[in-house]
């Protein structure tokens, strides 16, 4: 058995948390071992510990004191043979520091793919991108937008791994859509258009927002929006000011994210940019229509009933009232056979790298 030690700030519920918990969960354990390096305590620790592993903490104060704690770490803990960082703000500094303590293995993971930003914060990021470059072994990407936002001068150079998912999980379920419609005074003839993700510009909640309040007459339409972040009590405080209280419901963060896909009717996904949204792939494995913005990249269509607009709010509203007319034209856990042999299937996606982390130290 390996040892491979997964690098991120916090592992609470968002997106690349999600991915990185997907692989946890579903990889050999018996063949390859993961544990975490965080910056701060997280909402998935407990669950990380009990299905035993190991999480230490380094807290993030500067550059400097960051970059000589983690050389200290990796000189104390020689079991490591590989490191498996994920995009974040120190991401350069981790494999740095592990290049310095000659651990053989330094995947740098690209999950995120900034195409909004002015010329001026690109070509920063371009600049900054070098240590990353320079320090990592290996790259992946989950889509090639990915790969070109974080290593733009050796993306040719990155694997893909498709964001797996645990496609049970997702198949719709009749109680799950009862439960969760229950707990929030959902009744059965309301329309349910769902949204899952951190409440942070990048997702452009006022941009949903926009689109109940432009649908505000119709009573019976309702947005469950799931996720915690910053712009949490900003959002809450335009809900209010625009009179929607009883139209638009911040659920928060919760640990069972998965059921709320078989209590929406629509899933939307206006974010100004993604590495690639796998809470569009989770939609469509639900059998929902889902509506997603231009800055999701292509290789989220699975071709099951997604649809990309680009943002203009009367196009998004009537594509609402469009499925809400129609109703579900095919059966909700129809897509079952096809997700289950996609690479978005978790058990090729963990087998996949688990058989990649084998090769390189046996290399």
């Amino acid at each position: 058995m390996i040892k491979i030690l997964q690098v991120y700030p916090v592992m609470n519920n968002a997106g690349t948390e999600m991915v990185i918990m997907n692989l946890f969960q579903n990889i050999d354990s018996s063949r390859v071992h993961f544990d975490f390096l965080v910056q701060d305590d997280g909402e998935r620790d407990n669950e990380i510990i009990q299905a035993g592993s190991t999480i230490y903490k380094i807290p993030f104060n500067s550059k400097k004191q960051y970059y000589h704690e983690l050389i200290k770490f990796f000189h104390n803990h020689p079991e490591y043979v590989g490191i498996h960082t994920h995009t974040h703000g120190e991401m350069g500094i981790v494999l740095k520091a592990a290049k310095k303590c000659d651990i053989k293995l330094r995947i740098a993971h690209s999950h995120n793919a900034r195409q909004d930003l002015p010329k001026i914060a690109k070509l920063y990021k371009y600049l900054t991108s070098y240590d990353i470059e320079n320090n990592a072994t290996d790259f992946f990407a989950c889509s090639e937008e990915a790969a070109k936002w974080l290593f733009p001068r050796k993306y040719n150079q990155y694997r893909f791994l498709p964001n797996g998912i645990n496609i049970e999980k997702f198949i719709f379920n009749k109680n799950h859509r009862s439960e969760i419609r229950n707990e929030f005074g959902i009744k059965n003839d309301d329309f349910v258009v769902g949204h899952i993700g951190r409440l942070a510009k990048q997702k452009n909640h006022e941009f949903l927002i926009n689109i109940a309040n432009n649908l505000k007459l119709h009573k019976n339409i309702k947005f469950l929006c799931v996720g915690e972040g910053p712009l949490f009590e900003d959002l809450s405080n335009t809900i209010d000011e625009l009179g929607l209280q009883d139209k638009v419901i911040l659920v928060g963060s919760r640990n069972d994210a998965y059921k709320f896909y078989s209590a929406f009717d629509v899933f939307i996904l206006p974010s100004l940019h993604e590495g690639l949204g796998i809470v569009a792939i989770e939609a469509q494995t639900s059998g929902l229509k889902t509506l997603v913005s231009d800055g999701v990249p292509k290789a989220a269509d699975c071709k099951l009933n997604l649809s990309i607009k680009n943002e203009d709010i009367k196009i998004w509203s009537q594509e609402i009232l469009n499925c809400q007319i129609s109703g579900s034209s095919i059966l909700r856990n129809s897509y079952y056979d096809q997700i289950k042999e996609s690479d978005y299937n978790i058990k090729f996606s963990a087998k996949k790298i688990e058989n990649f982390y084998l090769s390189k130290i046996e290399d």
